[in-house]
């Protein structure tokens, strides 16, 4: 009975070894990602296809994978334009229940919990106190879906310019933003 006793309990032990050994590494492949230049970016692979299915949240990459009425798959940033966003960390909140900005369009607005913008699909301003659109990283055709490029920030289409909304432009069109001080 005591031999049984002996492997079991070696057994456990060996397990338990396994485990901490594996979190980590995971942790230390975590803090070693972290710590890395959030200006440097990196290539997401995102396995989606533009459809009209919700947007998804890229937490660790700081983006929003979404579909907008015109069809295209965009990586709309996390952050809110303007102080709101990176100063206080706020981050814009996907809700799906939102009516909609405008007749025939889907339900559903990303909402800036601190300044109280509204946003629609395609992160194009619909209301509220932002000076501009989302924010958002460059999309390009992958094998397997869309793969998002994280190293440059595109800043969000112009609220003042007439027909913002109607006609969004690719991101590579408008300016760089600066990804100032963001937790990505």
């Amino acid at each position: 009975m005591g031999l049984i006793s002996s492997r079991t309990g070696a057994a456990a032990a060996l397990g338990v070894s396994v485990l901490a050994l594996a979190f980590g590494a995971f942790a230390l492949l975590a803090a070693l990602r972290d710590d890395e230049d959030p200006s440097a970016g990196r290539l997401v692979q995102t396995r989606l296809t533009a459809s009209d299915a919700a947007p998804v949240l890229f937490e660790l990459d700081g983006f929003y994978a979404s579909t907008g009425s015109d069809g295209k798959l965009r990586a709309l940033y996390v952050y809110p334009p303007g102080y709101f966003g990176h100063g206080r960390g706020c981050r814009v909140e996907w809700r799906p229940f939102e009516p909609p900005p405008a007749e025939g369009e889907q339900p559903g607005l990303f909402i800036d919990p601190c300044g109280g913008a509204r946003f629609d699909r395609s992160g194009a301003l619909v209301g509220g106190p932002a000076e501009r659109g989302l924010d958002e990283f460059r999309t390009e055709p992958g094998i397997e879906g869309v793969i998002v490029d994280t190293s440059v920030l595109y800043c969000g289409a112009d609220a003042s310019a007439p027909m913002a909304r109607a006609t969004p432009t690719a991101a590579v069109d408008r300016e760089e933003c600066e990804l100032a001080g963001a937790a990505r």
